[in-house]
C-alpha cells in the first residue's frame, strides 16, 4: 500500500492567506465562505506539480497565474516574499521542503529567496543565495527541485510533486469532441477519454466494470456502461438505459446529465494510481443522497492505494459522514489580516458538539455560514 502523503503545508504570503500552518491527515476537508481560499489551498499543490511538470519550472509556474502581483497576498507585509513549506512522509521518512521566492527588480520573473530541503534532521539543501546572485544571478530564476542535474538526493520528493493530480470535472468540457484530442493534460476533463482510452485493455475493462455497478445503484434506468473508438479515431463512452421497448437504448457522453457526467469523472479518477489527488467541490450536480456516499467510497479507495485525498466543498450532505474525523476539517475564516484556517480538532465548541454525537457537518458548518445571509433575500 502507497504510505506516500502530505503531512503538512505552511504558506506565507500566498493568495488569500497571510500565514497559515496546516496539520494534514491522508484525507482532508476544507470549508469556508465563498472566496475565502478553498481552492488557493488546493491551488499551493497544483503549483508544486507546476514546479517539477514538462515544460514547467518556477518561472512557468508563476506565468501560469498572472505573475507573482497575482500570487503574493494583498494583506502581506514586509518581508513580501512568497513562502511555500510543506512536510511529506515518503516510505515512512520525513521530509521537508521550503521554496520562497519574490519579484526580481529588474526583470519580470521571480528570484528565488530560500530553497531547503530537509530529510529527517539532515539538511540535504540549503542555498546559499548571496553567493549565487554574485557567480551567476540567473540561477536564482529556477529552484534545483526542478532540474534533474541538481536534484539527484532528493528525486523522491520530485517524483511524489509530479504524482499529484487534480480534477474538478466540468460536464461541458467533457461533451466537446475536440478536447478528447488535445494532447494536453486538461484537470478539467477533456482528457478524460483520452486516459480512459490510453488505460490498458483488461485494466480498463475492470475499472469500468466497478464503474457500472456503481452508477447502477446512482443513477435511474442506468443498465450497462461501455467504451468505445469511432471511426475518426475519438474515443466515447457509451450508456444503456432500460424503457418500456425491449432493448435499452444507447447514449453516447455528449447525453449524458452533468450528474452522471461528473460522477463518472470521479469514479475514474479515485481509481487511478497517482499520487495525492486534489478534489474541488465533487458534490456538484449530484443527489445529496449520492454525495453522502462519496467519503465512504475515498475511505474505501484508501484502504486499497493508500492514497492521500483533500477535498473542497460546501455540502452538508458529504460532511455529515460519521466516518469523518475532527483532525480532517479545516475551517477557513476570512478576516482583516488574510483568511485563517483552524482544524475543527482545535476548536473547543467544535470538538465538544462532535464528542455529544454531532457529526461534521452539524458542528462544523455553522461556523461557515455568512452572517446577516437572511438579508439577501432583500435583494
Amino acid at each position: 500500500m502507497n504510505t506516500n502523503f502530505i503531512s503538512h503545508l505552511r504558506l506565507k504570503n500566498w493568495r488569500n492567506f497571510r500565514d497559515v500552518d496546516i496539520t494534514l491527515q491522508p484525507r482532508a476537508f476544507f470549508i469556508g465562505p465563498n472566496a475565502s481560499g478553498k481552492s488557493n489551498i488546493l491551488d499551493a499543490f497544483r503549483f508544486l506539480r507546476d514546479l517539477v511538470s514538462v515544460g514547467g519550472g518556477l518561472a512557468e509556474a508563476i506565468r501560469r497565474r498572472g505573475g507573482i502581483s497575482h500570487v503574493r497576498c494583498l494583506h502581506g507585509r514586509i518581508p513580501s516574499n512568497v513562502e511555500i513549506e510543506v512536510g511529506i512522509v515518503l516510505d515512512n521518512v520525513q521530509w521537508e521542503y521550503l521554496l520562497s521566492f519574490n519579484q526580481n527588480r529588474s526583470e519580470d520573473r521571480p528570484r528565488i529567496v530560500a530553497e531547503r530541503v530537509k530529510n529527517d534532521s539532515t539538511i540535504v539543501l540549503n542555498r546559499d543565495v548571496e553567493i549565487e546572485k554574485s557567480d551567476d544571478p540567473l540561477t536564482l530564476t529556477q529552484t534545483q527541485l526542478e532540474q534533474l542535474s541538481t536534484n539527484k538526493n532528493f528525486r523522491d520528493i520530485y517524483d511524489f510533486f509530479q504524482s499529484i493530480r487534480y480534477s474538478h470535472v466540468v460536464p461541458q468540457i467533457i461533451r466537446d469532441p475536440r478536447r478528447t484530442i488535445d494532447e494536453t493534460e486538461d484537470p478539467y476533463g477533456g482528457d478524460l477519454l483520452k486516459r480512459i482510452n490510453e488505460t490498458p485493455k483488461k485494466r480498463r475493462a475492470a475499472r469500468l466494470r466497478r464503474m457500472k455497478e456503481a452508477l447502477a445503484i446512482a443513477v435511474p434506468q442506468f443498465e450497462d456502461l461501455d467504451f468505445e473508438v469511432d471511426e475518426a479515431g475519438v474515443p466515447h463512452l457509451m450508456a444503456a438505459y432500460r424503457h418500456w421497448r425491449k432493448n435499452p437504448t444507447k447514449q453516447r457522453e455528449e447525453t449524458f446529465s452533468d450528474g452522471t457526467l461528473r460522477l463518472l469523472g470521479l469514479l475514474w479518477a479515485i481509481g487511478e494510481e497517482a499520487g495525492p489527488l486534489l478534489l474541488e467541490e465533487p458534490e456538484l450536480s449530484l443527489n445529496d443522497a449520492v454525495t453522502n456516499q462519496i467519503p465512504r467510497m475515498l475511505a474505501r479507495m484508501q484502504r486499497l492505494t493508500g492514497r492521500q485525498v483533500l477535498i473542497t466543498t460546501h455540502s452538508s450532505a458529504l460532511l455529515s459522514d460519521k466516518g469523518i474525523g475532527p483532525a480532517e476539517v479545516h475551517i477557513l475564516e476570512v478576516t482583516d489580516n488574510g483568511t485563517e484556517v483552524k482544524t475543527a480538532s482545535n476548536i473547543p465548541d467544535v470538538r465538544k458538539m462532535y464528542e455529544a454525537g454531532l457529526n461534521l457537518s452539524e458542528a462544523s458548518m455553522p461556523l461557515v455560514r455568512p452572517k446577516n445571509i437572511e438579508q439577501l433575500s432583500l435583494f
